[in-house]
């Protein structure tokens, strides 16, 4: 029996009036509100406009000046990349370094529930993930878990789907980039820009449905906050958030989502601000563990089938942020930052997966259970500020950054319950099965195994930049880091034997310089030329057997190219060419007295070419664009690997996505339509290179109509995503439940969603 959950065209009808009337009762308290709106402007020094408006008619009554219908036109401009990206006040057309940025526009567009939907849009950026967690990526050939909100690390410690809710960009700085941020992957870092409060009112409720059952509500809620002891225009706060059910093509997966995320704005003084918001996610859904490899390819199974039972229970991830900014401009030259961010987050898992092919089509299941709770504490301090020497200004950059991050995890296989993949016969693994899968596993009596495990992480930086502009078109980057890391882990087979073993386990210690150079040369305004070399530091190793403290990964990079911004800055491009070397990656040197040794010797190579392009053609028409062309070779190992390809990155991708906005003169002004292509060629599936995830080519639409009525601003739009039904698979299984070979990840079908949104 399978469970198919495509919506037919009678209940879309159904819900498309049953969403109108809930969008109108919820926002009929607005219309008694005041009329008066006046332009509005992030806040904060360098801040941007917040890319909020999707409505209509407004003009200077949109909170941004958005695309109103009688508004100037709104389209994918490329914003100045914030600080917390950078860290550096300088644009980053002068800097030596490739960053690329997805707009909210983009995100509205597309229609982008998650982070992976929206990094689609960026050069040389793959996603390995499932559909509760949300934080591997492949960058330039090298698989990276952190990502950063706000310019603070959230590690892998703190597991979860990241909500784009509550994002204003994403930003993806390319390259070795521990330079400014501490340990890293090469590839580059994932920086989530939230939003932050306004300080005039603007309400906006959006309900989105569509196939796969999806129901979504997504909230925003800001403004000025009056409190008797400040100052008018004091206070101000942002409440954002949505709530998710369904959405998942997958049989047997049943999903719901609450995402909260608070902000409020102290501006103490005219030179002085203070933001506080959290973040908190709650999400319940069966984790899709994916379909396995026959032979050198996917097995031929449709896109919705899976290994997994309908009464498998939900899985479970809770994560809790809170963190602050504290900003004070000395004078209009110097500034100090200080940022701070906490994060708690508990998942647990209950699964089957796969353990081998038996005979193939029969696959061999097991239950495996997972429980990690993890804590991560971020901060830094900057000091940015410029002054001249003999002419030449100088944009300088100093600060310190510490991280801290722990988490206990538990991991056990249990039983064995044999399935056909191309005939399933569901309800063979009892109910009671998965709750004593769990209990056994805590009692370390699990059938297979069960591993406790322990690790503790802390980094210390300390890192100073100067930007020297010679002749106003001549821009050299100098800057030197150094961290000091500590690194502490324990495992066991039970819970006691691994905090004992944490707890007594030596520490590995280590102190890293990385310095970073740069040129970029602008023989006209609107064109540079750059090249740069950074060397970084990477991911700990941990300690050998012997209590010999193995030395970090570390990554050389040099990256050379041209950055452009045409048609009178309305567009920017940018290309580079790079070369990155990863070494002292642990690969295994087995002994006669110990055959799991292992030593820090492998390494990877990878150099490519990327494009990105970004902003409007003409006033109406948007683009965003992409093409990456990387080849990343293992050139160091000891395992048998030497010479093949890393896993799930892809030797050729790229994306186009356009968009047009019928202007005031045109009879169907009001409209805004558009649509792209995201493509990839065949990629290795794991670092054996053992089977291939095939090339594909995915063709997305949307349509977008705006109006006002009854005082309010209303936009209805629909999204068709994959319309020719493409077969594809967006990645495999390389961290969170299945060796790749039985973990591939198919992409979703043709599926069509509408939206509604009403803004005040």
């Amino acid at each position: 029996m399978t469970y198919h959950l495509y919506a037919t065209g009678r209940a879309l009808r159904h819900e498309l009036l049953a969403t109108t009337i809930l969008g109108t009762l919820a926002l009929t308290p607005l219309v008694q509100c005041s009329q008066a709106r006046a332009q509005t402007a992030e806040s904060g020094a360098g801040a941007l406009p917040t890319v909020d408006v999707t409505a209509s008619q407004g003009g200077a009554g949109d909170p941004v000046g958005g695309a109103g219908v009688n508004a100037p036109n709104q389209g994918y401009s490329a914003p100045p990349v914030l600080q917390s990206t950078t860290k550096i006040n300088v644009p980053t057309f002068d800097l030596p370094i490739a960053i690329q940025t997805v707009p909210e526009q983009v995100i509205q567009d597309q229609n982008d529930i998650s982070i992976q939907d929206a990094l689609q849009n960026v050069s040389g950026v793959r996603s390995a993930n499932n559909n509760l967690e949300g934080y591997v990526f492949n960058l330039r050939g090298f698989r990276s878990v952190n990502v950063f909100r706000d310019g603070l690390l959230i590690s892998d410690a703190i597991p979860q789907n990241y909500d784009t809710a509550n994002l204003q960009t994403i930003e993806v700085l390319k390259g070795p980039a521990s330079f400014v941020f501490g340990r890293a992957d090469p590839g580059g870092v994932i920086n989530l820009v939230t939003k932050k409060p306004l300080d005039v009112p603007y309400y906006s409720v959006t309900q989105e449905f569509g196939s796969f059952n999806l129901y979504r509500t997504v909230w925003d809620l800001t403004g000025p906050v009056q409190v008797p002891s400040l100052d008018n225009g004091a206070l101000s706060y942002r409440f954002m958030g949505s709530y998710t059910t369904g959405g998942e093509f997958i049989d047997f997966i049943n999903n719901r989502k609450v995402f909260l995320a608070p902000a409020v704005t102290w501006r103490i003084d005219p030179a002085t601000t203070l933001t506080v918001d959290a973040q908190y996610t709650r999400q319940n859904s069966q984790s899709f563990v994916g379909i396995p490899a026959l032979g050198m390819y996917p097995a031929s199974l449709p896109v919705y089938r899976t290994a997994q039972e309908p009464n498998e229970p939900p899985d479970t991830v809770r994560s809790s942020i809170i963190a602050y900014e504290f900003k004070h401009n000395f004078n209009q030259d110097w500034t100090i930052t200080n940022r701070f961010l906490a994060a708690r987050a508990t998942l647990e898992k209950d699964d089957l997966t796969a353990n081998n092919f038996d005979s193939p089509p029969i696959l061999d299941r097991g239950i495996t259970y997972q429980k990690l709770t993890g804590t991560n504490y971020s901060a830094n301090l900057d000091l940015t500020g410029k002054f001249y020497v003999l002419g030449a200004r100088n944009d300088v950059l100093i600060g310190t950054d510490y991280f801290y991050s722990f988490y206990n995890y538990i991991f056990s296989a249990d039983g064995s319950y044999p399935i056909n993949i191309y005939n399933p016969l569901y309800g063979t693994v009892p109910t009671p099965a998965f709750a004593g899968a769990a209990s056994r596993a805590w009692q370390g009596t699990a059938d297979q195994f069960t591993s406790f495990s322990s690790l503790a992480r802390k980094d210390l930086g300390v890192y100073a930049q100067d930007s020297i502009t010679l002749f106003d078109n001549l821009h050299i980057l100098l800057g030197a880091r150094c961290d000091l890391a500590d690194v502490r882990g324990g495992d066991g087979d039970n819970f006691a034997q691994a905090s004992f073993n944490f707890n007594n386990s030596l520490s590995q210690h280590t102190a890293f310089f990385s310095p970073r150079v740069g040129v970029v040369y602008q023989p006209v305004p609107w064109l540079g030329f750059y090249g740069s070399y950074t060397r970084s530091f990477g991911q700990p190793n941990g300690i050998a057997t012997d209590g010999t403290v193995f030395p970090p990964q570390i990554a050389e990079g040099w990256e050379g190219g041209a950055k452009a911004e045409l048609l009178d800055g309305r567009l920017n491009a940018t290309l580079a060419f790079f070369s990155i070397t990863k070494s002292n990656i642990l690969t295994p040197v087995p002994t006669a007295l110990d055959p799991t040794a292992q030593r820090p010797v492998g390494a990877i190579l990878s150099q490519g070419a990327e494009l990105d392009v970004l902003g409007k053609l003409t006033n109406e028409l948007s683009v965003i664009a992409s093409y990456s062309h990387i080849d990343a070779t293992i050139i160091a190992d000891n395992s048998g690997l030497l010479g093949n390809s890393p896993r799930t990155y892809a030797p050729d991708s790229g994306s186009m996505f356009l968009a047009y906005e019928f202007p005031t003169d045109s009879f169907l002004h009001g409209w805004r339509a558009g649509g792209g292509v995201f493509a990839a060629s065949n990629r290795w599936g794991d670092d054996a290179n053992t089977f291939i995830l095939p090339a594909y080519a995915r063709f997305d639409a949307f349509a977008k109509y705006q109006i006002v009525a009854a005082g309010l601003k209303w936009s209805a739009q629909i999204n068709l995503t994959n319309i020719a039904n493409t077969k594809y698979y967006s990645g495999a299984d390389n961290y969170f439940n299945n060796s790749p070979r039985f973990g591939i990840f198919p992409g979703a079908p043709r599926a069509v969603t509408a939206s509604l949104r009403v803004e005040y």
